[in-house]
């Protein structure tokens, strides 16, 4: 062997194990397995497991099986699967298919061929296929070292149409179910203002007008100067579905004075603000830029973000919907940061158009914020290009920075209303799977496990946000709000 070939050995056995160790099982998936929440219906769950589905199982993932770490009593699973039971095959099919799931998803693009394919993606399409026949779902499975086989009978609730979530009896189904389990569930008032309002938003979808009312009255005080975007966005979303749908007045002067609060925490002019950095971070620290919005209604913080910045202007579009009176020259500034920090193929950066993380829910929100602006050139010009990028970003909807459930909630709403058929079948298609493995069997939805270490969305709302989304994606048969394209 000449030396060529023996260094053109060598950096192919590196670049083998480079691969391998981006793409293997991080040790107890950076301490999420065994971290359990402390609060709400999961608190009982002894981690930040894979839920498998309407089985009422929940699990570890390996590269080629799933390891069983809980089961909820009286679930199809209760009483075949065992703790420790180790799945490595579904209806038949051994998961051949090594999931990479393990890397910190710093950058999107470095990664383009990572899905969820494996495990994740052969047990989700079980179920589909399952559900759509007798209900049997055989699992291969290793226990005590042995090998077993078993069946689990799940519901027979046939299969989403090929236009779904449109004219499909399935999603109509589950966004009623869905609905069911939001509906006088006792933590809404509890959770924090992405599953607060994304819940009431649902329950008004659903008509249970009382129950709004009450949730909306608790809400329904001007929040002071200096709070964060993320809360006065929501409260003003919420009040402003609300009103739009009820037309009741005592919503109004609150509506009004959220959009009020949104404006002081809009940068009108970069050049008034120094560069500050991301915590210990250093020079890769976030610029404040003109017309968007940081965290804080006070401007300050490590400056503006894209994902803030749709946030309050699906608020303001909706307030304006209300009466409510916002300078226009600021609405002007936000789409124009947003516009400006979205790439040619749709992609929408975290501060502008360069950034981390994956980037759908930005995309999906950023649609909706155009949505809401009117029919125009410009903003259907928009929407089919942030639908592109949401087309890219189909493999990536669960990896979200912070809580990966504002990604698949905005990712999908935004996609269903922004007309492009291609974006919408690739969304929904790709991620079939996923969503049959995050519906648990009550008729709820629970968060994933995600490859961005930074996630906490499980441990904010493990169930009532996604649950609350998936009621509001399910149900864009019979749109009841005008986030949902009606």
């Amino acid at each position: 062997m000449t030396f060529k070939d023996t260094l053109r050995a060598l950096l192919l056995m590196l670049f083998a194990l480079t691969v391998t160790h981006l793409f293997a099982i991080e040790e107890n998936n950076r301490d999420r397995w065994t971290t359990p929440s402390k609060s709400g219906p999961d608190k009982d769950v002894p981690g930040y497991l894979v839920n498998l589905g309407p089985t009422g199982a929940r699990a570890t993932l390996e590269s080629n099986s799933f390891t069983v770490k809980y089961i909820f009593k009286n679930s199809p699973a209760a009483g075949k699967l065992q703790i420790d039971d180790v799945i490595t095959s579904v209806n038949g099919k051994p998961f051949e298919v090594a999931h990479r799931f393990g890397h910190h998803l710093t950058r999107m693009k470095q990664f383009s061929d990572v899905g969820y394919e494996g495990p994740l993606m052969d047990f989700g399409n079980a179920i589909e296929d399952s559900e759509g026949t007798d209900g049997q779902l055989a699992l291969g499975v290793t226990r005590d070292g042995k090998a077993i086989d078993l069946v689990i009978e799940l519901e027979k609730i046939g299969r989403f149409s090929e236009t779904y979530p449109l004219h499909c009896k399935k999603s109509a189904l589950l966004a009623e179910r869905a609905m069911e389990y939001l509906s006088n569930n006792e933590f809404i008032n509890e959770e924090p203002c992405h599953s607060k309002c994304l819940s009431g938003l649902a329950l008004l979808a659903a008509g249970k007008m009382d129950e709004v009312k009450k949730l909306v009255y608790s809400w329904n005080t001007i929040p002071e100067q200096g709070i964060w975007v993320w809360p006065a966005s929501y409260q003003c979303i919420l009040l402003s579905e609300y009103y739009l749908a009820t037309k009741d007045k005592a919503v109004l002067p609150t509506i009004q004075g959220i959009a009020k609060v949104l404006e002081t925490g809009q940068v009108e002019d970069m050049a008034n603000y120094s560069e500050r950095t991301h915590g210990k971070m250093g020079n890769v620290g976030h610029k404040f830029r003109t017309g968007g919005f940081g965290h804080n209604t006070r401007v300050g913080g490590y400056g503006t973000m894209t994902i803030t910045t749709a946030l309050a202007l699906t608020a303001w579009e909706l307030a304006e919907k209300c009466g409510a009176t916002i300078d226009q020259k600021k609405i002007e500034m936000a789409f124009n940061y947003l516009q400006l920090s979205t790439t040619e193929d749709g992609y929408i950066g975290y501060h502008t158009e360069k950034g981390a993380y994956s980037p759908s829910g930005r995309q999906g929100l950023a649609i909706v914020a155009h949505m809401l602006a009117g029919d125009k050139q410009e903003n259907r010009d928009y929407i089919k290009l942030a639908s592109h990028g949401l087309s890219n970003s189909k493999k990536y909807l669960n990896d979200a920075h912070a809580d990966n459930i504002f990604a698949v909630c905005w990712g999908l709403l935004g996609v269903n209303v922004s007309g492009d058929q291609k974006a919408i079948r690739d969304m929904m298609d790709y991620n079939k799977a996923w969503l049959n493995m995050a519906r648990c069997h009550d008729g709820s939805f629970v968060s994933l496990p995600g490859r961005d270490m930074y996630d906490k969305g499980y441990y904010m709302s493990s169930r009532l946000h996604l649950t609350a989304a998936m009621a509001l994606v399910y149900s864009m048969g019979t749109p009841k709000l005008k986030i949902q394209g009606m």
